[in-house]
């Protein structure tokens, strides 16, 4: 029978461990040092615990921030950018593979121009837009939505560290066991605890980064959008093909970073796309 270790609701008391730490709790003063070492290895974990779920919150509203963007400029930046191009390519005042780099161009016709349900929208903040849920993932997507352990469900890996057997040693449940194994489990655990908050922390750190890099690129690609009209190319100007260049060039960077995932399918920190040179000199408007 599955048990949960409800990191949503702060720790291991409720439910995780049952009995086993509610003895614990009403222990007294250790009577000797043995049990002292033992205790404060309870206690180094339980901040490990407490460490991992405060990293995990971030994390969620770092995914719930960039998600949010990442729709947005799907919806409002890339979706009327494509209808623009078709209308001119129709109209044969320009052409796609005139005015976008090949990644670009690969990236715009890789993303879908129809909204997606909104289960697959999961996957799409840290994979990337358009992708999908490998199997191998979808634990920790899960557990970094909902912040649950099931021991019966498939496991929980963070960059190696496999969270149910970290936050349920099995030393808190052996109280026969050795007490000199007791605190090496428990000093054992919380060290895998603490490598997967220090993951956490630089994953909330690039869901920052891409979140703040997406809005200035999108900020200037919605205002170059905005003022570009299909009709201005009918008197064959200059001005409207100049327009379509800057805003090409940052709808395209648009596209790779909506399209660039965060975790790779086996749930390593991917690379960062490369700055664009062409983003650097263009215009804020």
């Amino acid at each position: 029978m599955p048990f949960f270790i409800p990191f949503a609701v702060g720790g291991l008391v409720l439910t995780a461990l049952g009995l086993g730490v509610k003895r614990v709790l009403e222990e007294g003063e250790p009577a000797t040092p043995e049990e002292a070492r033992v205790r404060a290895a309870r206690e180094r974990h339980r901040e490990a615990l407490a460490a991992l779920k405060a990293a995990r919150l971030r994390v969620r509203d770092g995914v719930t921030a960039w998600s949010e963007l990442q729709s947005r400029a799907h919806a409002e930046g890339v979706v009327p950018f494509r209808a623009l191009l078709e209308r001119l390519e129709r109209w044969e005042y320009a052409r796609e593979d005139e005015v976008l780099e090949p990644d670009a161009r690969e990236a715009l016709r890789a993303l879908p121009l129809d909204p997606p349900p909104r289960a697959t929208l999961r996957p799409w903040p840290l994979l990337g837009a358009g992708a999908e849920t490998p199997p191998a993932l979808a634990p920790v997507l899960k557990w970094l939505d909902r912040g649950w352990l099931d021991e019966d469900a498939p496991p929980v890996v963070v960059d190696g560290a496999s969270l149910f057997e970290a936050a349920a040693p099995w030393a808190l449940t052996a109280p026969g066991t050795a007490q000199a194994a007791r605190v090496l489990a428990l000093d054992e655990a919380a060290g895998a605890l603490a490598h997967a908050t220090r993951f956490l922390g630089v994953l909330h750190a690039k869901l920052e980064t891409r979140t703040t890099r997406v809005a200035g690129v999108y900020g200037r690609a919605s205002a170059q959008l905005t003022y570009l009209d299909p009709t201005s190319f009918e008197e064959d100007g200059p001005e409207p093909r100049e327009r379509l260049r800057r805003l090409a060039a940052l709808m395209g960077e648009v596209a790779v970073l909506l399209r660039a995932p965060v975790l790779t399918p086996d749930g390593r920190l991917a690379p960062e796309p490369p700055e664009s040179p062409g983003d650097e000199a263009a215009p804020r408007t």
